[in-house]
């Protein structure tokens, strides 16, 4: 898996820095074809240890290294702002080869974090936590983000980025000691039905009734 990271790192720190670009079309061809193979060998690597004879602490280690790596990733992708033209595709292809390992990640190996967390927290069972509980649904919280998102609010960064934020420092009553799943994240994200909307609109209104009445401004 190592290696399979470290090429993935030269082609976005190097070969895509749009400063020293200089790919011509057959290395940006080999590229595209090379992407979805070394995913998948992550991919191979990561059920491999798991079913191997690896610490299991070692294991989580590698993995939440992983998810580092992806999200550095993205958001160095991100800033790239003046992509050349000929690579267009493959930006696109890198950006969705690293979203779709974090959530590989979090739909096949959540329970074995679960796992490690647990552990985690009896040992510090007296320590305040420091994730933000809030009193709504995962549907809700990540409508509200959407919504904010969309007004303007944030900075436009990789939605991916913005749903493993919330991952790891949100939790919601139905989550327990447990983390948000990304990929639950991200399906609620994209697909919004109308009991969230009518949910998240009712909780604004509340918002803004006590705005007006702290400002005087009904």
């Amino acid at each position: 898996m190592n290696a399979q990271l470290t090429l993935l790192r030269t082609l976005v720190l190097k070969e895509l820095d749009p400063a020293y670009f200089n790919m011509d079309k057959q290395r940006v061809d080999y590229w595209l074809a090379e992407l979805p193979l070394l995913k998948e060998q992550v991919f191979k690597s990561m059920q491999d240890e798991m079913l191997g004879s690896l610490d299991n602490r070692l294991l989580e280690r590698h993995l939440k290294q992983v998810q580092y790596d992806c999200v550095h990733l993205i958001d160095i992708l991100f800033k790239y702002k003046r992509q050349p033209s000929i690579a267009a595709e493959l930006y696109r292809l890198a950006d969705k080869s690293f979203e779709e390992i974090l959530v590989h990640i979090e739909s096949r190996y959540a329970s074995f974090f679960n796992l490690q967390n647990e552990g985690w927290t009896r040992k510090n069972s007296c320590e305040p936590g420091t994730r933000i509980r809030v009193l709504f649904s995962v549907d809700v919280l990540a409508y509200l983000f959407k919504l904010l998102n969309k007004a303007g609010g944030l900075d436009a960064g990789p939605v991916a980025h913005l749903l493993v934020s919330l991952s790891k420092n949100f939790t919601t009553p139905g989550v327990g000691e447990g983390y948000i799943s990304v990929n639950g994240l991200t399906t609620r994200y994209k697909q919004v039905v109308q009991t969230t909307a009518q949910t998240t609109r009712t909780l604004l209104l509340k918002m803004l009734k006590f705005l007006d009445e702290e400002f005087h401004l009904s």
